[in-house]
């Protein structure tokens, strides 16, 4: 039973993950494919991936005030394997995003100006280096790592799609999660 006119107010951003491929320039779009879609031809989104319901837009009864946008490119794809060094500073310094809510852009900036969120990782090695050995990082990673935004009210059913375009040949296959945080109002039942 839903409480007409009564809603929750929650802090709860949306996320998506993207697999970017082993190829020279490419353009991926965030929020495009929803859970339980296919984020590789073997693999299926998860909310460790995703938690949008629809893609492409919030679902009816759902808004969110969005505050800050945050970006990671995770340490192994979801099959496991580590990226590489290379890719890791090959596509943050290659990149930028471009943010829109009904084909409209509200924002536009380079990948390397967004702080890392919370999902980069730091480990240091005292044996002999190899490819794999090192990881880089975007700065330490902080569930507080979040760039403050003038706040875009994103309401229900609206849609939304955030572009990534890399100037860049990856080398390995590398997922990237990108976060829209902010305050989320839903039905209350």
């Amino acid at each position: 039973m839903r409480l007409v006119g009564v809603q929750n107010l929650i802090t709860q951003p949306i996320y998506d993950t993207v697999q970017l491929t082993a190829v020279a320039g490419q353009t991926v779009s965030f929020f495009s494919v929803p859970i339980n879609g296919a984020l590789t031809a073997a693999i299926n989104k998860t909310y460790a991936h995703t938690n949008l319901v629809q893609g492409g837009r919030l679902e009816k009864g759902l808004e969110l005030t969005i505050k800050g946008i945050s970006f990671a490119i995770r340490p192994t794809i979801a099959a496991g394997t580590a990226i590489t060094l290379a890719d890791y500073r090959g596509i943050y310094q290659a990149s930028h995003l471009n943010f829109q809510i009904g084909q409209v852009s509200v924002l536009r900036l380079p990948l390397h100006a967004l702080p890392p969120a919370n999902s980069e990782n730091q480990y240091f090695s005292n044996i002999t280096p190899a490819a794999t050995e090192f990881a880089s990082n975007h700065g330490l990673g902080s569930i507080n790592n979040v760039l403050p935004i003038n706040p875009i009210v994103l309401e229900e059913t609206e849609t939304i799609q955030v572009d990534l375009f890399v100037n860049y040949t990856v080398v390995a296959v590398t997922d990237c999660t990108l976060f829209l945080w902010g305050d989320m109002t839903r039905p209350v039942r």
